[in-house]
Protein backbone atom coordinates (compact mmCIF):
# COMPACT_ATOMS: atom_id res chain seq x y z
CA UNK A 1 0.00 0.00 0.00
CA UNK A 2 1.49 3.38 -0.62
CA UNK A 3 0.63 6.67 0.69
CA UNK A 4 -0.67 9.53 -0.64
CA UNK A 5 0.95 12.96 0.87
CA UNK A 6 -0.37 16.95 -0.07
CA UNK A 7 1.33 19.73 0.17
CA UNK A 8 -1.24 23.20 0.45
CA UNK A 9 0.49 26.31 0.10
CA UNK A 10 -0.46 29.24 2.33
CA UNK A 11 -1.58 31.65 0.46
CA UNK A 12 -2.88 35.22 2.14
CA UNK A 13 -6.41 35.56 1.34
CA UNK A 14 -8.64 38.95 0.96
CA UNK A 15 -11.33 39.15 3.56
CA UNK A 16 -14.56 40.25 2.13
CA UNK A 17 -17.39 41.13 3.86
CA UNK A 18 -20.39 38.98 4.95
CA UNK A 19 -24.10 39.40 5.48
CA UNK A 20 -25.65 38.76 9.07
CA UNK A 21 -25.50 34.93 7.78
CA UNK A 22 -21.82 34.78 7.46
CA UNK A 23 -22.11 34.31 3.77
CA UNK A 24 -20.66 36.94 1.09
CA UNK A 25 -23.00 38.94 -1.02
CA UNK A 26 -23.74 37.08 -4.16
CA UNK A 27 -24.89 39.80 -7.17
CA UNK A 28 -28.15 39.20 -8.47
CA UNK A 29 -29.54 37.12 -5.25
CA UNK A 30 -31.44 39.80 -2.96
CA UNK A 31 -33.22 42.59 -4.77
CA UNK A 32 -34.94 45.06 -3.83
CA UNK A 33 -38.58 45.28 -3.11
CA UNK A 34 -39.12 47.75 -5.65
CA UNK A 35 -37.38 45.43 -8.40
CA UNK A 36 -38.57 41.87 -7.16
CA UNK A 37 -41.01 41.87 -10.20
CA UNK A 38 -43.44 38.48 -9.41
CA UNK A 39 -42.20 35.35 -8.43
CA UNK A 40 -44.16 31.91 -7.94
CA UNK A 41 -43.07 28.73 -6.58
CA UNK A 42 -45.07 25.81 -6.11
CA UNK A 43 -44.22 21.56 -5.00
CA UNK A 44 -46.62 19.04 -3.80
CA UNK A 45 -46.18 16.60 -1.01
CA UNK A 46 -47.59 13.40 0.34
CA UNK A 47 -49.88 13.46 3.24
CA UNK A 48 -47.30 12.76 5.67
CA UNK A 49 -46.75 15.37 8.80
CA UNK A 50 -43.15 15.66 8.10
CA UNK A 51 -43.83 17.61 4.81
CA UNK A 52 -44.94 19.97 7.31
CA UNK A 53 -41.28 21.04 8.04
CA UNK A 54 -40.51 20.27 4.26
CA UNK A 55 -42.96 22.85 3.15
CA UNK A 56 -41.38 25.93 6.29
CA UNK A 57 -37.92 24.44 4.32
CA UNK A 58 -39.25 25.59 0.68
CA UNK A 59 -40.81 28.60 2.41
CA UNK A 60 -37.76 30.11 3.92
CA UNK A 61 -35.46 29.07 0.77
CA UNK A 62 -37.33 30.71 -1.63
CA UNK A 63 -37.71 33.77 0.35
CA UNK A 64 -34.37 34.22 1.00
CA UNK A 65 -33.57 33.26 -2.92
CA UNK A 66 -35.93 36.40 -3.57
CA UNK A 67 -34.62 38.94 -1.45
CA UNK A 68 -37.40 38.68 1.12
CA UNK A 69 -35.89 37.61 4.00
CA UNK A 70 -37.86 39.61 6.07
CA UNK A 71 -41.16 37.65 5.57
CA UNK A 72 -39.68 34.45 6.57
CA UNK A 73 -40.65 34.42 9.99
CA UNK A 74 -44.47 35.03 9.21
CA UNK A 75 -44.20 33.40 6.08
CA UNK A 76 -43.25 30.16 7.77
CA UNK A 77 -45.61 30.29 10.92
CA UNK A 78 -48.62 30.37 8.12
CA UNK A 79 -47.45 27.92 5.68
CA UNK A 80 -46.96 25.55 8.47
CA UNK A 81 -50.60 26.37 9.55
CA UNK A 82 -51.63 25.94 6.56
CA UNK A 83 -50.17 22.72 5.80
CA UNK A 84 -51.39 21.49 9.12
CA UNK A 85 -54.83 22.04 8.71
CA UNK A 86 -54.42 20.31 5.11
CA UNK A 87 -53.07 16.95 6.64
CA UNK A 88 -55.49 17.12 9.58
CA UNK A 89 -58.72 18.06 7.45
CA UNK A 90 -58.14 17.25 4.06
CA UNK A 91 -57.19 14.37 1.98
CA UNK A 92 -54.50 13.42 -0.57
CA UNK A 93 -51.76 15.51 -1.74
CA UNK A 94 -50.50 18.78 -0.12
CA UNK A 95 -49.81 21.35 -2.61
CA UNK A 96 -48.30 24.66 -1.72
CA UNK A 97 -47.37 27.56 -3.45
CA UNK A 98 -45.73 31.33 -3.15
CA UNK A 99 -46.30 34.04 -5.35
CA UNK A 100 -44.70 37.40 -4.44
CA UNK A 101 -46.13 40.20 -5.99
CA UNK A 102 -46.88 43.82 -5.74
CA UNK A 103 -46.11 44.07 -2.29
CA UNK A 104 -47.36 41.29 -0.78
CA UNK A 105 -46.70 37.83 -0.60
CA UNK A 106 -49.65 34.69 -1.18
CA UNK A 107 -49.64 31.41 0.34
CA UNK A 108 -51.92 28.78 -0.93
CA UNK A 109 -52.45 25.37 0.19
CA UNK A 110 -54.39 23.41 -1.64
CA UNK A 111 -55.97 19.45 -0.60
CA UNK A 112 -58.61 16.56 -2.09
CA UNK A 113 -60.61 17.36 1.12
CA UNK A 114 -64.32 18.73 0.75
CA UNK A 115 -64.21 19.97 4.43
CA UNK A 116 -63.60 23.55 4.62
CA UNK A 117 -61.41 25.40 7.98
CA UNK A 118 -63.55 26.89 9.95
CA UNK A 119 -61.82 29.30 12.94
CA UNK A 120 -62.64 28.45 16.34
CA UNK A 121 -62.37 29.64 19.87
CA UNK A 122 -59.90 27.11 21.62
CA UNK A 123 -59.93 27.00 25.41
CA UNK A 124 -56.69 28.11 27.50
CA UNK A 125 -55.73 24.42 28.50
CA UNK A 126 -56.34 23.31 24.65
CA UNK A 127 -52.82 22.48 22.64
CA UNK A 128 -54.45 23.40 19.19
CA UNK A 129 -57.62 25.14 17.73
CA UNK A 130 -55.78 28.71 17.22
CA UNK A 131 -53.97 27.53 14.09
CA UNK A 132 -57.10 30.29 11.72
CA UNK A 133 -56.82 32.42 14.28
CA UNK A 134 -52.88 32.93 14.00
CA UNK A 135 -53.28 33.12 9.91
CA UNK A 136 -56.07 36.12 10.30
CA UNK A 137 -53.69 38.04 12.75
CA UNK A 138 -50.73 38.09 10.50
CA UNK A 139 -52.52 38.34 7.32
CA UNK A 140 -54.58 41.00 5.39
CA UNK A 141 -57.21 38.45 4.31
CA UNK A 142 -57.34 34.71 3.89
CA UNK A 143 -60.07 33.11 1.46
CA UNK A 144 -61.18 29.76 0.66
CA UNK A 145 -61.90 28.35 -2.94
CA UNK A 146 -63.51 24.96 -3.58
CA UNK A 147 -62.82 23.00 -6.66
CA UNK A 148 -64.01 19.98 -8.01
CA UNK A 149 -61.50 17.87 -6.36
CA UNK A 150 -60.60 19.86 -2.82
CA UNK A 151 -59.65 23.20 -2.02
CA UNK A 152 -57.40 25.84 -1.41
CA UNK A 153 -57.18 28.27 1.31
CA UNK A 154 -55.51 31.44 0.70
CA UNK A 155 -53.60 33.78 2.80
CA UNK A 156 -52.01 37.45 2.05
CA UNK A 157 -48.79 38.59 3.53
CA UNK A 158 -47.71 42.41 3.27
CA UNK A 159 -44.80 43.22 2.79
CA UNK A 160 -43.42 46.11 5.52
CA UNK A 161 -42.77 49.51 3.58
CA UNK A 162 -41.54 51.99 6.49
CA UNK A 163 -38.61 54.08 5.37
CA UNK A 164 -36.32 53.77 8.53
Amino acid sequence: MTSTAQHFEARPTTLRPTGPSGARPRPGRALEAADRGAWHATASFPPRPRNVARARQLTRTVLTAWGAAELVDSAELLMSELVTNALRYGRGSVSVSLTLAGGSLQLSVADYGRALPEPREAGEEETGGRGLAIVGALCTDWSVTTRLTGKTVSCRLEIDRRID
